[in-house]
């Protein structure tokens, strides 16, 4: 296997190349380089598994987990334009506590593995990166429910939560497989700040019991994660109300 032994050589590499550069922007953003501003809500999952397992409670069993979620922009780019838009999810489950990351991507099997920037938070994110559960691969993936179109800035996710819970579906799907719904988040208001609830995540450091994160762009991006999260955040100041 000729790819074997090149991995070897190179993911060291560009793990401390990417180290290097994600620190850097850290340094000069004085915070996080990416995703520097949200709003947090707390979390329901109610979960409900699919008619065919996956090998991880998470998945497959029955169960309601607690946390909160956080919404934002990757680039703090100004609405209207267009930015690749987060969802990092953080709840309790087996003593533990587990980190989701996703991002706005496409639906299917390949745009699923593509970032795409969008002007609505109605839309699809995924884990982009693949997972592992019982020895399969799989990515995870969030939709919010909307009967209209949602304006990405964060006034207007206030407003909505204002007017009732906002609810999105949860999926998982094999790498080229449909996919398959597994349970659903719930966020209620009042909505928070980063100043109200300081939080830096990471998902290869807090995991979700039973599925792991696969392959070696995890192991890449897990240096980018501790090099950006050794500077200190400065609290990026937006207004929710």
């Amino acid at each position: 296997m000729e790819g074997r032994p090149r991995k070897g050589v190179w993911t060291p590499a560009t793990r401390t190349a990417l180290a290097a550069s994600f620190g850097a922007a850290a340094r000069l953003r004085r915070g996080r380089p990416l995703h520097p501003a949200g709003v947090l809500f707390e979390a329901r999952l109610r979960l409900h598994g699919t008619p065919q397992p996956w090998g991880a409670p998470f998945l497959d069993h029955r169960m309601d987990v607690y946390g909160f979620a956080r919404f934002s922009r990757s680039l703090g780019l100004p609405p209207p334009l267009p930015d690749i838009l987060g969802l990092a999810l953080r709840w309790h489950q087996e003593d533990a506590t587990a980190d989701l990351l996703l991002a706005t991507t496409g639906h299917t099997p390949l745009g699923r593995r593509l970032l795409r920037p969008a002007t609505r938070w109605t839309g699809m994110y995924t884990s982009l990166f693949p997972y592992e559960a019982a020895g399969r691969r799989l990515v995870l993936g969030a939709l919010l429910q909307r009967e209209r179109p949602l304006p990405a800035t964060f006034d207007a996710l206030v407003r909505a939560a204002d007017e009732g819970p906002l609810l999105l579906d949860l999926a998982a799907a094999a790498p080229s497989g449909p996919w398959r719904l597994f349970g659903q988040i719930e966020l209620t208001a009042p909505p928070m700040t980063d100043a109200d609830l300081p939080t830096r995540f990471n998902p290869l450091l807090r995991q979700v019991p039973g599925v792991r994160p696969a392959g070696w762009m995890n192991e890449v991006r897990d240096a980018a994660y501790e090099a950006a999260q050794r500077v200190p955040d400065r609290q990026k100041k937006i207004r929710v109300r």
